[in-house]
């Protein structure tokens, strides 16, 4: 692994100083992710193993600072475990984004009520299923004050660039492809270099040409923890043009390297 000694922003804080429930409480804190007993759990579990991974993190800083060099296991099961953390993040907003998405869904065709219905129907004593039941005790809440679901879109749009990333970067990890491009390979799929303020793992989001972006495992992590503070919600136009860019082909990058056209004609 190599490292990196790139960084913008404020300096991030020492894992000393982050509290294991921050990650937890900000995840639990999304309309409809705290309402299941079982999502919340898996928030706690991530948590519990980014608080392990900072340690790590810190220990893969400090062999740098020591000697300039790196025990190159250590950095190998680092990236091992970090890139399973990220997978376990991915697939917990993939599931609560989703679900999110159904109930605005059921919401504009007006089917909340023939959902919970059903739900409920199915809640029988002998069924016991917690995770159903608050879902459709959350449903009842929505139909009493449907105000929650422009809570339920707010949360959306402040998580999309974050899991966005998330996703780009599980994609090339995972199925060793460009996001949304199944037929391009990914660059140097799963190769990380140690970035040097945090020792976290830190990854390229590339296409087949071009650089897009570079985040850390502890950005994610950081930027989960941030949601709970800034509750900045960015416009539909900033999203689409960040999902624009990030599905940018050749075609869409100016050629700087060709030669310029004919001047103007005078007016």
């Amino acid at each position: 692994m190599d490292e990196i000694d790139d960084h913008d922003g404020p300096m991030p804080r020492e894992p000393e100083e982050i509290e294991t429930h921050e990650l937890d409480q900000a995840l639990r804190a999304l309309k409809l992710l705290g309402d299941d007993p079982y999502l919340g759990m898996q928030a706690t579990n991530v948590a519990l193993v980014d608080g392990f991974l900072m340690q790590m993190e810190s220990e893969a800083r400090a062999y740098r600072s020591a000697d300039g060099g790196i025990d190159i296991g250590h950095a190998m099961l680092l990236n091992a475990l970090s890139q399973q953390w990220l997978f376990a993040v991915y697939e917990l907003l993939r599931t609560w984004r989703e679900r999110a998405k159904d109930v605005l869904k059921w919401k504009a065709s007006g089917g909340l009520e023939l959902k919970a219905a059903a739900l409920e129907e199915k809640g029988k004593p002998s069924d016991l299923n917690l995770g159903r039941d608050a879902f459709a005790r959350v449903l009842r809440c929505i139909i009493a004050d449907p105000a929650i679901t422009k809570e339920i879109e707010d949360d959306l749009a402040r998580t999309h660039v974050l899991f966005r990333q998330l996703e780009f970067l599980r994609v090339a990890l995972a199925k060793h492809e460009v996001s949304g491009r199944p037929k391009l390979f990914a660059r140097a799929p799963g190769y990380a270099r140690i970035d040097m303020w945090t020792g976290s793992m830190s990854y390229e989001l590339s296409n087949d040409f071009a650089i897009l972006d570079e985040v850390t495992r502890r950005s994610f992590s950081d930027g989960i923890r941030a949601l709970a503070t800034d509750r900045t919600v960015p416009t539909k136009e900033s999203l689409a043009s960040y999902d624009a860019f990030m599905a940018m082909k050749p075609g869409d990058v100016p050629d700087f390297t060709a030669p310029p056209g004919p001047p103007a004609p005078d007016r």
